[in-house]
Parts: structure tokens; C-alpha cells; sequence
């Protein structure tokens, strides 16, 4: 592994491990609507914000990827109602 190529494997980590999460709530929670994933995309949108007092590099990364994942998810699910 390179002396960077761990931060592709973290983000794709968390990516994918973010985007199996909100699968699998669409699946099998009726209660998850596309409102309640734009809140947990809002959400991450705040928690990005909130660096502040500073934080790792590998919380950057996950936060980054996390919202990655929810919005193209949030996209795909925008697209699936519109037709």
C-alpha cells in the first residue's frame, strides 16, 4: 500500500459501508422516507461544519464519504419517485 492509499481505503470503507446502511433501511424500516435520509444528510452537513476545535484526518475522510453516499443515494431515490 502506498503512503496515501490509505486514505482511498478508508473512504471507500466508509462509503460503502454508509451506502449498504441506507439500503438497508429502505428495505426493512417503512418509517425511513427520502425526508428522513435528506435529515441525516443535513445532519452530516452540520457535523462537517462543526470542525472547529479540529479533527483528524480520518474523521474528515468518513464525513466526506458519508455524504457522498447519501447524496447519491438521495439522488437515486429522487430519480425512482420521479418516474
Amino acid at each position: 500500500m502506498g503512503i496515501d492509499e490509505w486514505r482511498e481505503v478508508a473512504y471507500r470503507k466508509a462509503f460503502e459501508s454508509t451506502l449498504k446502511y441506507i439500503q438497508n433501511l429502505r428495505r426493512t424500516d417503512k418509517k425511513f422516507t427520502i425526508d428522513s435520509l435528506e435529515a441525516m444528510l443535513n445532519t452530516e452537513y452540520d457535523r462537517q461544519g462543526l470542525a472547529w476545535d479540529g479533527r483528524g484526518e480520518v474523521v474528515e475522510i468518513a464525513i466526506e464519504a458519508n455524504i457522498a453516499a447519501m447524496q447519491q443515494e438521495f439522488y437515486n431515490w429522487r430519480k425512482e419517485t420521479a418516474s
